[in-house]
C-alpha cells in the first residue's frame, strides 16, 4: 500500500519535473517526430486508404472511415507514446545515463521514481494526444471528417488516465530486459499487436466468448472506444470499462515494476 501511496508524493513529482527540464532543453527533437508521426498515419490512413474503404459499420451505424480511423489514432498515440517512453527512455536513464542511480542518491526512493517514470509518460501521451486532437479538430473544421468536437478536448486526458497502466506495463520490462537490444520482443511482439488489434484501424470483435473477453480486457480497445464514443457520440459505456480496466492494471503493473525494479537496481 506504501508503494501505491507513493504516487501522491512530492518526491514522484520531483522526478517529473526533472524529465520536464530535461525534455524542454531538447523538446524540438524529443516532441515533433513522435507528434508527427499519427498525423502522418491519419492522412495515410484517413484519406489514402478510405478511397478504397469509403464507410464502415459501428454500433449499427454507417459511418466514414475517416471518422472511424481518428479516435483510434488517439488511441494509439496515447498508448504507443506512454508504452515506448517507459520501454526506451526509462531503460536510457536507467542503464546508460545512470541517472537513476543519481536521483536514488537523494531524499527519493526507488518506488517514487518508479512512480515518476509513469506519471511522466504519461504525460508525453497526454502532450503527443492533444497534438493529434489539434489536427484532428483542423479536418473537421475544413469539412474534411465529421466529428464531435465539443468532446475533444477530454481525449488527451482520457489518454493521459490509461496511460499511466502501459507506463507500467512497459516498466516490468525495462526491469528485466539484459540489453536494450531485446527490447524487441516488447515492441514486436506486444505493442504493435496492441496498437493495431484494438479497435485502432479496423474494428476487432469475435463472436466466440473467451476471444471476445479477452479483447475487452485489453486496455488499448477499451481506450479507443473510449475516444470514439467521445468523438462520435456512442454509448459513453466504454468510459466505464476503461476506468476499471486502467486501475486494475495500474495496480498489478506498478506492483510488480516496483518490485522488479527494486531487486535489479538495490539487488
Amino acid at each position: 500500500m506504501n508503494d501505491l501511496l507513493s504516487a501522491f508524493d512530492w518526491r514522484s513529482f520531483a522526478v517529473v519535473r526533472r524529465n520536464a527540464l530535461v525534455y524542454l532543453r531538447n523538446w524540438r527533437t524529443a516532441f515533433i517526430p513522435p507528434a508527427m508521426e499519427p498525423v502522418i498515419f491519419f492522412l495515410a490512413f484517413g484519406f489514402g486508404l478510405a478511397g478504397y474503404v469509403e464507410s464502415i459499420a459501428y454500433q449499427g451505424q454507417t459511418i466514414d472511415y475517416a471518422a472511424y480511423i481518428a479516435p483510434g489514432l488517439v488511441a494509439y498515440t496515447a498508448f504507443g507514446t506512454a508504452y515506448y517512453e517507459a520501454l526506451y527512455s526509462a531503460y536510457v536513464r536507467m542503464f546508460y545515463q545512470k541517472t537513476w542511480d543519481g536521483i536514488l542518491a537523494t531524499q527519493v526512493e526507488l518506488q517514487h521514481l518508479v512512480w515518476g517514470e509513469i506519471l511522466w509518460a504519461a504525460c508525453r501521451g497526454f502532450m503527443n494526444a492533444t497534438i493529434v486532437c489539434l489536427v484532428l479538430a483542423g479536418f473537421s473544421l475544413a469539412g474534411l471528417v465529421e466529428l464531435h468536437l465539443s468532446m475533444l478536448p477530454l481525449l488527451p486526458f482520457v489518454g493521459a488516465f490509461a496511460g499511466t497502466a502501459f507506463a507500467a506495463f512497459g516498466l516490468i520490462f525495462t526491469a528485466i530486459v539484459p540489453g536494450i537490444d531485446h527490447m524487441n520482443y516488447p515492441v514486436f511482439l506486444i505493442g504493435i499487436p496492441l496498437g493495431l488489434l484494438s479497435n485502432t484501424y479496423f474494428p476487432v470483435a469475435s463472436d466466440h466468448a473467451v476471444l471476445q473477453l479477452l479483447i475487452e480486457l485489453n486496455p488499448v480497445y477499451q481506450l479507443s472506444e473510449s475516444c470514439r464514443a467521445l468523438l462520435l457520440g456512442a454509448s459513453p459505456a466504454p468510459l466505464l470499462k476503461l476506468a476499471a480496466v486502467t486501475l486494475l492494471y495500474l495496480l498489478i503493473f506498478t506492483t510488480l515494476a516496483i518490485r522488479l525494479c527494486r531487486k535489479r537496481i538495490l539487488g
